[in-house]
């Protein structure tokens, strides 16, 4: 007979990263980053995660809901089909005019938490097209061994953008506390009678929230998560937009 030994699954990249590394001086001290030529990595999702405090910005392009599940996250629908972005052009470029989530313009840099540390650790993907080694092309992350004013500046992106996050996650579960949060699937057709449906995710049950105690109504004010919750409400008017989109893609 012979032995099998069961090895542990790795755990799950989060959305659009395939080589994280720890950024190091001693590994990445040549490594320039170079602007986007195009997103052509977010091509693929129909939905992007956001968080709160980007609710107002994004309720009149996408609507805003939450995923199912004990411990919701907020995302931005842009596509009405598995594995199609509504909102990139054929080139991989965001359409002019709309905000673009925090969570595609801070890639290809993200905060992990890496196994027996008990601190989130600023990390790069490797994969990323618009990484150089070397040349004088973008921005380099090291000089002289020491982190560049970029690298500073992407840090601090990520450190504030890992703040909202944590934020996000207590105002979603909140509503998960108030129950909140329930099942939600939308059916559309445009023009042509083509129909469309998706479902797996939730909202904000109005007639429960209009209910809310006066004293949760203040705190929710005084945090913030009121205007969020509004801008939730407006973004669930933005489906017909998903739709033009559609149409506009297969005439």
């Amino acid at each position: 007979m012979s032995e099998t030994t069961q090895q542990t699954p790795a755990p799950a990249l989060p959305l659009f990263y395939v080589q994280p590394e720890v950024l190091t001086p001693a590994r990445h001290g040549n490594l320039r980053v170079k602007a986007p030529e195009h997103l052509k990595f977010a091509a693929k999702a129909n939905s992007i995660p956001i968080v709160a405090e980007e609710f107002l910005d994004c309720a009149g392009a996408y609507p805003i809901v939450f995923t199912n599940g004990p411990s919701p996250a907020a995302v931005a629908i842009v596509g009405i089909r598995d594995n199609e972005n509504l909102f990139l052009d054929l080139k991989g470029r965001w359409l002019p005019g709309l905000p673009i989530p925090a969570y595609i313009r801070r890639y290809p840099f993200i905060f992990l938490e890496l196994p027996e540390q008990d601190r989130l650790t600023l990390c790069i993907d490797r994969s990323a097209p618009n990484l150089a080694e070397g040349g004088s092309q973008g921005q380099a992350l090291f000089e002289n061994g020491e982190a560049s004013e970029f690298a500073k500046a992407s840090l601090a992106f990520c450190e504030a953008f890992q703040k909202q996050l944590i934020a996000t996650r207590a105002f979603a579960e909140l509503l998960v506390q108030h129950d909140l949060l329930i099942p939600r699937n939308v059916e559309l057709r445009d023009r042509k009678g083509r129909n469309y449906a998706m479902s797996g995710f939730q909202v904000v049950n109005e007639e429960k929230f209009r209910a809310l105690p006066d004293d949760v109504i203040l705190d929710w004010t005084k945090r913030g998560f009121m205007t969020a919750i509004t801008a939730h409400f407006i973004s669930l008017r933005r489906w017909p937009m998903l739709i033009e989109r559609m149409q506009a893609r297969l005439g």
